[in-house]
């Protein structure tokens, strides 16, 4: 390479490193989005960090006056040398070559990264393999982006910009970020001004034609217009909004206790799955113990799914009164100090029953029937709220208990309903575990002793691995089985119990009671709330006291309340029993026990083949869409091939070559009309700055002879058919060499000659 071209080189680089520093802007922008749904900022600044170096060492070498190619592989270096140096240190030869150990290493990365994100919840926390794969999928998309503007082709970032700003949508259902959604298009749109700019300076200047769609102006007009419009037409169609498609898309229109349109029970079991539990509330209490915390009640189980049921218009700034409470059951009152922090819910947790709830803000609403509280559609985040409960601790005497007999009320009737389709095991073993109980409370405790016996095991890993997570009745039908699952299964397979033996049930998803005080404020206790705290329990229904809690999930190292205890249940027979006290029983097993690591292998070789076939199927997808968008430059590339071919057999071969021309000229941009005659078509070809006058001529002279002269017919030589063929390739070779950059892409991969009817004379 000579030192002038070298020169040339540095001096079209001028002014580069503003499109690079534009490159990392567009691209570091949408990439913020994902802040709601990753803990921290570390994880930002690590990947824009690492983006940011790959593309200064494409500018770098590109500055030096060497090839942009050259500049564009630099990049690519420096993202693998810094991927091995980052997340696989000390397995690469020299720290420069990678080894099969380099590569065992990164892709266990992204294979543990798949199960986090199997695992934990919104917001989640950014472990070293999920910093590894943002990090590393970050500067990929930089190293790409600054391969399409090294090939002039700006206008690829911006699928790059877009397909980064759905993410966060595609992970949860939102509605857009207006500031971010302004600030990407403008520093896209930046990107082609100043793209457009630094190209403009090193194109001659000497151009006779004139291409269309090389105006900033147009482009810059063109964009801001989408903008606007973007901005415009939601606020002007009426549910054209994240929320609306999340309705549409959930027809339990259930909320979520991390995100719109998530079901409940399945995110309960994600939540409890989570490697690094995080604060999600904190609570201080005047009650003499930790409480549970509830935020919603399914109790619709006729479909065989359990989902919260659409309820009447809720009481605005008013609880409902406990549902059936008799006046003389006994009861205490407590209040409590509730300040979320992590928890993004549309509900808010309260101990139940909750009787009145203060500061916490306009709009809320409570459900008549079970007294949930849902926030307004205005925000239903519930990040920052502060509030306060009053709530009753109910004490029923086995006396009470006991007079519940069998009765159910009319109204508590649709909360018996069971599906038609439900399990035969599930019946059987509810009738087997309650032979001989006489009333609801008896049998209420005989299931929840069998559930607690020891029978059953505990475990967040064992539906996964044997496929019935979730709590319809398929699955607690596997449950009850396979005997090991989580809290959704138990409370789930009690309440369906419950009902097939006649009692109103319902299913609570809340929080557990902490273990113990994680400080202390002016000398009360406050409580911290984690993630793994989030449960579910089963609630029954008695006559003349109304919902009570039942724990049958062993393994957490939670205190029953004594009144579901067998011993407590043995006085119902009494009828002299004494009032009992509030005092909890002992826990019924040990704390959690740690996963088996069997499950947990099983479980990480299912979503590993999961993975897999995910990959395949995006590879598959993109060699679809690649092979498509090559069909009509193999169409070209044919065509062009036949005509070629043809002028060596054909009686009329200039004429054969002035209609590959006429297609090689619409590919290009130029100008072709029907109605040319030779000599006006070879005039508009001689307007170009590097045309071959000479083959121009040669070749319009032969097209004339043979469609105008006498000798038309007459034989053709071998040689000229070799000139007229070399006059061909040499002029458009001439027009290649003319071209711009981008011409010549577009022209190769979407030809405009397929898609125009010649008008061809044989």
């Amino acid at each position: 390479m000579t030192a002038r071209t070298r020169l040339d080189r540095r001096q079209r680089q001028r002014g580069s490193w503003l499109v690079s520093l534009t490159v990392l802007l567009t691209i570091g922008i949408p990439l913020a989005g994902l802040a709601p749904i990753i803990q921290g900022s570390d994880w930002w600044f690590a990947a824009m960090a690492m983006s940011g170096v790959c593309v200064v060492a494409s500018w770098a070498v590109r500055a030096s006056g060497v090839r942009p190619a050259f500049g564009v592989l630099a990049s690519f270096v420096v993202w693998v040398l810094a991927s091995q140096w980052i997340f696989a240190p000390g397995t690469a030869i020299a720290g420069i070559i990678p080894t099969p150990a380099t590569i065992e290493a990164l892709v266990a990365g992204f294979v543990d990264a798949g199960a986090q994100i199997q695992v934990q919840t919104i917001p989640a926390d950014p472990v070293a393999s999920l910093m590894q794969l943002i990090c590393m999928a970050c500067a990929l998309l930089a190293v790409v982006a600054d391969a399409a503007i090294v090939a002039r082709f700006p206008a690829f970032v911006g699928l790059l910009a877009l397909a980064l700003f759905a993410m966060p949508s595609a992970v949860q259902a939102r509605d857009v970020d207006v500031v971010r959604f302004v600030a990407t298009t403008a520093s896209f749109l930046l990107l082609l001004w100043i793209a457009a700019r630094v190209d403009g300076r090193t194109r001659s200047k000497n151009r006779a034609v004139s291409r269309a769609g090389r105006s900033p102006a147009t482009a810059l007009a063109l964009g801001a217009a989408a903008v606007v419009c973007a901005l415009i037409i939601p606020s002007a169609t009426p549910g054209l909004t994240a929320q609306a498609f999340a309705d549409s898309r959930n027809a339990g229109r259930l909320p979520s206790v991390y995100g719109a349109g998530i079901d409940p029970v399945i995110q309960l079991g994600r939540d409890l799955r989570r490697t690094t539990p995080i604060v999600s509330l904190r609570y201080s209490t005047t009650a003499d113990k930790p409480l549970y915390l509830k935020m919603v009640d399914l109790t619709d189980f006729s479909t065989g799914a359990w989902q919260p049921s659409e309820s009447s218009d809720g009481l605005v700034e008013q609880l409902p009164g406990p549902n059936g409470l008799a006046e003389d059951v006994k009861r205490s009152t407590a209040t409590t100090d509730v300040s979320i922090e992590g928890l993004r819910s549309e509900w808010l947790p309260m101990p139940p029953p909750a009787t009145r709830l203060s500061n916490a803000g306009q709009g809320w609403t409570a459900d008549p029937d079970t007294g949930v509280v849902t926030l307004p559609e205005a925000r239903n985040d519930s990040r920052g709220d502060d509030y306060t409960v009053d709530s009753l601790a109910l004490t029923p005497s086995a006396e009470q208990l006991a007079s519940a007999g069998t009765t159910v009320p009319p109204d508590m009737s649709p909360l018996l309903q069971l599906p038609p389709d439900l399990p035969a095991i599930v019946s059987n073993v509810a009738n087997q575990v309650a032979s001989g109980a006489t009333t609801n409370y008896d049998r209420a405790v005989a299931l929840q002793s069998y559930f607690t016996s020891g029978q059953f095991t505990y475990s967040v890993d064992t539906p996964v691995t044997e496929s019935f997570d979730g709590s319809n009745a398929e699955a607690l039908a596997a449950f009850l089985e396979v005997k090991s699952g989580y809290c959704v299964h138990f409370a789930a397979s009690m309440a369906t119990m419950a009902r097939v033996l006649g009692i109103p049930s319902r299913i609570a998803i809340g929080y557990f009671p902490s273990s113990a005080a994680s400080s202390y404020v002016d000398g009360e206790p406050q409580y911290e709330v984690l993630t793994d705290q989030l449960h579910s329990w089963p609630e029954l229904y008695f006559d003349g006291i109304g919902w009570l809690p039942f724990e049958p999930t062993p393994g957490l190292g939670i205190s029953v309340p004594a009144y579901s205890l067998p011993t407590f249940a043995e006085k119902s027979a009494e009828t002299a029993a004494p009032t009992p006290q509030t005092s909890e029983a002992a826990p019924t097993t040990a704390p959690r026990d740690k996963a088996d690591p069997a499950a947990q292998s099983s479980a990480g070789e299912a979503r590993s083949l999961a993975q897999v076939r995910g990959w395949l199927t995006f590879l598959a997808i993109v060699a679809g869409v690649c092979l498509a968008g090559l069909l009509p430059a193999s169409l070209r590339v044919w065509r062009r091939r036949r005509f070629l071919t043809s002028i060596d057999r054909s009686a009329t071969p200039a004429t054969r070559a002035w209609w590959e021309l006429h297609d090689f000229a619409r590919d290009f941009g130029i100008e072709v009309s029907r109605g040319d005659t030779p000599a006006v078509f070879a005039a508009r070809l001689l307007s170009l700055r590097r045309i071959p006058h000479a083959e121009v001529d040669l070749l319009r002279r032969s097209v004339e002879r043979e469609q105008y002269a006498d000798r038309r017919g007459a034989p053709v030589g071998g040689l000229e058919r070799a000139e007229i063929k070399s006059a061909l390739i040499a002029i458009e070779k001439a027009i290649r060499d003319e071209a711009d950059q981008s011409v010549r892409r577009r022209a190769r991969l979407l030809p405009a000659s397929l898609f125009v009817r010649s008008d061809r004379v044989s």
